[in-house]
């Protein structure tokens, strides 16, 4: 890819990234994530243009609001720099499949379509992600916007390849439910108190996204991550005994683990368990 591309797809992406910093931040709050101009979250003051330019204007201020000297959130350019990088992504891998996409009829706008459709999607995620993180739940306007676009890509893809559909096809058209089920009856048989509902929710569209062979590798990538972000929380809680340590008994949101396996999974298309292999593929 031409450099410039690759700048402006991923100024577009922070630019985006900094949108989803106020969706997540505003949403249930009673604010409108599209009007009211941005102020500081300790002293009010009302932030200039220049203050809000994504990543670069956090460490221009050295990470610190230019009137009371507060520390600014490391959530602001963390978001804002993981979406453009992950449009990047999405970009690159669109461009890497010309090739499939080349014997349609309209190749190259499939392929736009679809890249944007991915912008959509990931943008949904990472708000899901800060709303999760922030307050342990998964908004429902959210996840049933994410599972109505995941289905929507599962069903285009199968009127596409009507009436070629092979077995592979079939299981993906039931990974939805394959995932779901099992998050669904820990939710059920703990009470919500081993996992969320939401979650159960959030595989649901997981599944219809990536389809069985990735739907999985994304799930377990997940649980790996999470469990290795957990082990970390603890160690440093005991090292640090900080105010806001972390125990066996806290509340972790596991939505982020999941969809930090969502990202890489799609990619770098990585089939965790080999799966593949076994289904002939």
């Amino acid at each position: 890819m031409d450099w410039l591309f690759i700048v402006l797809i991923f100024i577009f992406g922070t630019l985006v990234g900094s949108f989803i910093n106020v969706l997540g931040l505003r949403y249930n709050s009673g604010l409108s994530p599209v009007n009211g101009r941005s102020r500081c979250l300790s002293c009010n003051a009302e932030l200039k243009w220049f203050d809000l330019v994504p990543v670069f204007s956090f460490l221009f201020l050295l990470g610190r609001c230019r009137f009371c000297k507060s520390k600014i959130s490391y959530q602001y350019p963390l978001v804002e720099f993981l979406t453009g990088l992950v449009f990047v992504g999405v970009v690159a891998r669109q461009i890497s499949l010309w090739p499939l996409y080349s014997n349609f009829e309209n190749g190259m706008g499939y392929c736009i379509f679809l890249a944007v459709y991915y912008f959509v999607v990931f943008s949904l995620l990472f708000a899901i992600t800060i709303y999760d993180f922030r307050h342990k739940i998964i908004p429902n306007s959210f996840v049933y916007w994410f599972i109505g676009l995941a289905l929507f890509k599962l069903f285009l893809f199968m009127y596409i390849k009507y009436p070629g559909l092979d077995n592979q096809d079939i299981l993906d058209l039931f990974a939805p439910l394959f995932l779901f089920i099992p998050f669904a009856l820990l939710w059920y048989f703990s009470s919500g108190k081993w996992i969320g509902f939401g979650d159960a929710k959030l595989v649901f569209g997981i599944g219809a996204l990536l389809g069985f062979v990735y739907g999985i590798s994304a799930v377990v990538l997940g649980f790996w991550i999470g469990a290795i972000w957990s082990i970390i929380m603890l160690i440093s809680s005991k090292l640090l005994k900080r105010e806001d340590s972390v125990n066996m008994k806290s509340e972790l949101p596991f939505a982020p683990f999941l969809i930090a396996g969502v990202i890489i999974v799609f990619l770098l298309r990585i089939d965790v368990m080999n799966i593949s292999s076994f289904l002939g593929n």
